[in-house]
């Protein structure tokens, strides 16, 4: 026992012995890492050392080390030193091992060299170029931050991540070429790069970390590959040079601010693949005319900068004042439009909000100044303050919600003169558009009057009259009805709208007449021409219609003197069907000749020998077929839809 006891006791006193042994041979500092093999790491180097040639071995007092590392801060602030030589024996340097050598224009790196530290050549600011040889696998985080003169730099393929802020700050680093040994790329990688132009981002990453590329501001465009999964906050943030980019299928995760900043971005689609969106994505890119949003998305949230509980700033698209158009799937599952997301987007002149959507954010829409009209879809259950403050040429809007919320709050402009009421809302809110008294004209297309919670709904008095669905007129009016009372005496059934034409303006016109619930169409011909048939292949003139939804019908003339088409009652019928036809006409035998004529009587096809024909490629309307069979000739008219 007391043997063992000794032992011990033995051992920890050589590992502290060891521990403290440093010892000086020429201008620089040794420290020894072990005493078999007797290894040594260079130490912390006087500050004022102007060269360092490292030996490959060194003895001292009788004993030979080898070289094998450059510790930690081995060299750092060494403001003076120009050049180093680190031999073959060296497998790893130190974190901080030449941090501040502001004067060290250039280093040589061995192939024995496996690992570079942490901020081992950080703000080394004269460096200009370094080679990374093949032996290297992983350059640590801030290896290179600050090294503003550096501009250019081979990563060997043996490097399979590149650290956080490895090459942060590098502001004189033109191009950079990531291989395909490469798995990540780390937070702010390439931070403040700003004279980066041009990146290869390999298929074999997978991740961009949070602000990998942040400040790049001369990089125009960048393709992300197949591979890369997530890309993390402000990933792009300031790459104010950045027109174009492509986000690939296999991205699920884009994080806050992403392309903040990026104010020369034009345009970009974000697939479906992406679930997991950040916040204030597209804030500040000024130049983004149009988006597509993919049906992964389901919130469109803002930027918190102030922490938790704080007023956010940072609305998705927040300042993209040259947004014209976002798209959206049919398919959209977006359900969450965020505080200030349109915030300032003043190009924006109609948006479609996704059926999907269920909460509208305060300031969602603040000061879109082009904005002309809205519809906000029936599944909206909140509308936050201000959502629609300053939208100064806002004048319609649709709300489809079957229970509208208070909307007094919303900020909308007393602009707003045109509001639609969707069929299936069923109750309006206390104050919901009291305070819009330029309102002119009010739609409801409920067939069941909307229950109004009291009689501060609408503007009172106010001049603006109201459409209801037809047949609805006595319930609207009803003397027990909030509705009356706003709105008496200038409440009207809306009916459906008729909408006639002719195939020629020269042969006729045509009037309709009609109430909420039926139509009179009357054609009327222009001397030498008569009525033939409705586009529908109705005949009768004048025409009663029962108005079930909007419509349009088209009447079709023809000229009277028709002497050249005129049939020879002495030939046996021919039958001819379809008709109505879409193209395709058979004739129930072999017709010798057979020409298509139109309504002006020109002839446009012509057939010989023929069972059927096809008019698919004509224009829909009526049309004569003459026909010759044994020396006689016969006409049908036939209707192409």
């Amino acid at each position: 026992m007391k043997r063992l006891a000794l032992f011990i006791c033995t051992l920890l006193c050589a590992n502290v012995l060891l521990a403290q042994t440093e010892f000086i041979v020429g201008n620089l500092k040794y420290k020894v890492n072990s005493s078999n093999p007797t290894e040594v790491a260079v130490g912390a180097a006087d500050n004022t050392i102007t060269t360092a040639n490292i030996p490959e071995t060194v003895t001292y007092q009788g004993t030979t080390y080898d070289v094998t590392s450059i510790g930690n801060w081995a060299f750092r602030g060494c403001s003076s030193l120009t050049s180093v030589n680190i031999p073959n024996s060296v497998t790893s340097i130190g974190g901080a091992a030449f941090r501040g050598c502001s004067s060290l224009t250039s280093v040589t790196i061995p192939n024995s060299v496996t690992s570079i530290g942490w901020g081992a050549f950080e703000d080394c600011s004269s460096l200009t170029s370094v080679t990374i040889p093949e032996s290297v696998t992983s350059i640590g985080w801030g290896a290179f931050r600050g090294c503003s003169s550096l501009t250019s730099v081979t990563i060997p393929n043996s490097v399979t991540s590149i650290g956080n802020d490895a090459f942060s700050g590098c502001s004189g680093l033109t191009s950079v070429t990531i291989p395909n040994s490469v798995t990540s790329i780390g937070n702010n990688a390439f931070y403040n790069c700003s004279s980066l132009t041009s990146v290869t981002i390999p298929n074999s990453v997978t991740s961009i970390g949070y602000s990998a590329f942040s400040g790049c501001s001369g990089l125009t465009s960048v393709t992300i590959p197949n591979s890369v999964t997530w890309i993390g906050d402000e990933a792009f943030s300031d790459c104010s040079g950045l027109t174009s980019i492509t986000i690939p299928n296999s991205v699920t995760t884009l994080g806050d601010m992403t392309f903040f900043g990026c104010s020369s971005l034009i345009t970009i689609t974000i697939p479906n693949s992406v679930t997991s969106i950040g916040a204030g994505v597209f804030y500040g890119c000024s130049s983004l005319t149009s988006v597509s949003l993919g049906t992964g998305i389901t919130s469109l949230r803002s930027y918190n900068a102030y922490g938790y509980g704080k007023a956010p700033t940072y609305g998705f698209f927040h300042d993209c004042s040259s947004l014209t158009s976002v798209i959206f799937e049919d398919n959209s599952n977006l359900t969450y439009i965020g505080y200030g997301t349109f915030l300032n987007c003043s190009s924006l002149t109609s948006v479609t909000i996704p059926n999907s959507v269920t909460s509208i954010g305060g300031r969602a829409f603040d000061h879109c100044s082009s904005l002309t009209s809205v519809t906000i879809p029936n599944g909206v259950t909140s509308i936050g303050d201000d959502a629609f403050a300053g939208c100064s040429s806002l004048t319609s809007m649709t709300v489809e919600c079957t229970n509208i919320p208070n909307l007094s709050n919303i900020g909308l402009n007393s602009t707003l003169q045109n509001l639609t009421l969707g069929e299936n809302v069923t109750s309006i809110g206390s104050g919901a558009f009291n305070n819009y008294a330029f309102l002119q004209n009010v739609t409801c297309l409920a067939t069941t009057p909307p229950t109004l919670e009291d009689n501060t709904v609408f503007p009172y008095p106010n001049i603006a009259s109201l459409k209801v669905p037809c047949g609805t007129l006595e319930a609207y009016s009803s003397a027990t009805s909030f509705w009356n009372m706003f709105f008496a005496g200038r409440i009207s059934e809306n009916g459906y709208n008729v909408e006639v034409s002719v195939n020629d303006e020269t042969f006729g016109s045509v009037t309709v007449e009609s109430d909420c619930s039926t139509g009179t169409l009357t054609a009327t011909a222009n001397e030498g021409y008569r009525f033939v048939i409705w586009n529908d292949g109705n005949t009768d003139n004048p025409r009663t219609i029962a108005l079930t939804s909007d419509t349009a019908f088209t009447a079709i003339f023809a000229a009277i003197d028709e002497s050249s088409l005129s049939e020879d009652a002495e030939v046996a019928k021919i039958g001819v069907y379809p008709n109505p036809t879409s193209g395709k006409v058979v004739f129930d035998k072999a017709v010798e000749r057979v020409e298509v004529i139109d309504l002006v009587g020109k002839t446009i096809q012509t057939y010989e020998n023929a069972s059927e024909i096809n008019i698919g490629a004509l224009p829909a309307g009526v049309y004569h077929l003459r026909m010759s069979l044994e020396d006689q000739t016969i006409t049908r008219m036939v209707i192409k839809e």
